[in-house]
């Protein structure tokens, strides 16, 4: 039967429909671009234009940043649509380097680089600010002499992948008026400042309302104050959390040494729910799940981390299994605003080491009067941990952890617990690259630095050294002087060439 005439034209234009759909567009930024450039190569526009571009960056899109230095703050306004997002990348094998100290003489600068929009990634580039001013007199979470700008997330459904945020008045803001979304693969240190209150500045400080944020293999360490921090007032919304993967360690160690924060911080004002802690490594600081002064929360899994103490407060459900947690004294505490939750915990199968004890292995907390316990004392007291071990004295088993990148093939993210202090360990990349693939790792202390091992990849186990690596110091504190966590642990990147 022959097709109506009017059918075949229809059916041409749909195809022609999906071929316009299909193709996707470049467009490229340079540090001397022009607002009045066509976003080619030739006419490439500057970054501010590009991501205001709403008219003609589409769907399915990439917009190029090129290598060099873009200073002040910057809101995107890009969107792309579920499933064909909006793509913000640093080119390939080039530095990009935005700059948020907030430009002179522009008193309406603050420094962010906002990211509004939807469905949209941003990725493979640096975050940062020059500014030395490092510390104020000024108290709270706002001073006025202190302008060093952050990544402020609040679209939906974006995705900040493989960035390295450093330096900054704090790594990432991921708020509540964006649904869902993720921060992935990145690296975030030396963010923060000294207040003569405390130090401030967090690697991640979010918030949720709708779908749910997925805070997935990042490097967070060195900040002024947490690592991961999930926390607001009444007022806030903590609800939907995926928190996996992460490497945190020594956060808060610039506002006074041997201060730790916590790696990852859970709670506040309103109830957090809907949250799951899995497979991170948190050395020089724990794990607290329940703010102290906060409300009665609802749910949370906590499964296959390692932490340096682990405390959890006033949750109605909580899975807290196949955890191993190190601690001088006190290794686990659960707390209760008035009396313990206990009747919806799954708690069992954990290991703990205590290395001093002096103060207790464990503990409880009702009502502001905390009880320590021995680990005997503590099963009996709360009817958990019937399947868990206890080891009085360090953790003496190499851990090496390889997360592949979700993002990127050939690239990991490694951490090694070392605790006989080997010079060198075997890592295994099998899960990672491909026989014949070049790769380098670096320490994530020096990312920009020299690489400690390159290659080509035969699928043997690779040997990194543990040697004591020195990091880059925080902007404008050249002789502060930071941990040294070489041979007993270590985190490096790998990256393929």
């Amino acid at each position: 039967m022959t097709t109506p005439t009017r059918y075949r034209w229809l059916s041409v234009i749909i195809v022609l429909v999906a071929v316009v759909q299909i193709e996707a567009a470049d467009f490229h930024v340079t540090p001397n671009g022009l607002p009045k450039g066509q976003g080619s190569v030739a006419e490439p526009w500057d970054l501010g234009t590009a991501l205001v571009a709403t008219d003609v960056v589409k769907p399915g899109d990439t917009v190029w940043i090129h290598a060099g230095t873009y200073r002040g703050g910057f809101v995107s306004r890009l969107s792309g649509r579920p499933g064909t997002p909006v793509v913000v990348r640093g080119e390939r094998g080039g530095r990009v380097t935005i700059d948020t100290q907030p430009r002179d003489g522009d008193e309406r600068d603050n420094g962010l680089f906002l990211m509004l929009g939807a469905d949209a990634v941003y990725r493979d580039f640096e975050v940062t600010c020059s500014h030395p001013l490092r510390e104020t007199k000024i108290a709270g979470s706002w001073p006025a002499d202190i302008r060093r700008g952050n990544v402020d997330v609040r679209g939906d459904r974006v995705s900040v992948v493989n960035l390295v945020v450093h330096d900054c008045g704090s790594g990432f803001g991921f708020w509540a008026e964006g649904e869902g979304g993720e921060v992935s693969g990145c690296l975030i240190y030396n963010n923060g400042w000294r207040g003569p209150d405390r130090g401030h500045g967090h690697a991640i400080y979010a918030q949720n309302a709708r779908g749910t944020k997925r805070i997935v293999d990042n490097v967070v360490f060195h900040q002024f104050a947490y690592g991961i921090h999930v926390y607001g007032s009444e007022k806030a919304s903590l609800k939907g959390f995926e928190i996996d993967g992460n490497i945190a360690f020594e956060n808060g160690c610039l506002t006074r040494k041997g201060d730790n924060a916590s790696g990852i911080m859970v709670g506040g004002g309103s109830p957090a729910e809907r949250i799951a802690v899995r497979d991170n490594v948190i050395v020089g600081g724990g794990m607290r799940l329940g703010y102290p002064w906060g409300t009665t929360n609802e749910d949370v899994v906590c499964t296959g981390n390692y932490s340096e103490g682990l405390v959890l407060r006033d949750f109605r459900k909580a899975t807290v299994m196949h955890n191993t947690i190190v601690a001088s004294s006190t290794v686990v505490s659960l707390e209760g605003a008035e009396r313990l939750l206990l009747g919806g915990l799954r708690w069992n199968e954990n290991d703990y080491y205590v290395t001093d004890g002096r103060w207790g292995e464990c503990s409880v907390v009702e009502s502001s009067k905390s009880r320590g316990l021995s680990f005997t004392e503590w099963r009996a007291t709360t009817g958990l941990d019937a399947k868990s071990t206890f080891t009085k004295g360090a953790p003496s088993k190499l851990q090496v952890i390889v997360r592949p990148n979700a993002h990127e093939p050939g690239r990991a993210h490694v951490a090694v617990l070392n605790p006989a202090k080997l010079p060198e360990v075997d890592v295994d990349l099998s899960r990672v690259l491909t026989s014949g693939q070049k790769f380098r790792i670096v320490s994530v202390k020096d990312f920009f630095g020299a690489s400690l091992v390159s290659g080509v990849y035969d699928g043997r186990p690779v040997r990194v050294p543990m040697k004591p690596i020195t990091p880059p110091p925080p902007v404008g504190m050249p002789n502060v002087e930071l941990p040294v966590t070489e041979p007993q642990f270590a985190a490096f990147v790998v990256l393929p060439e």
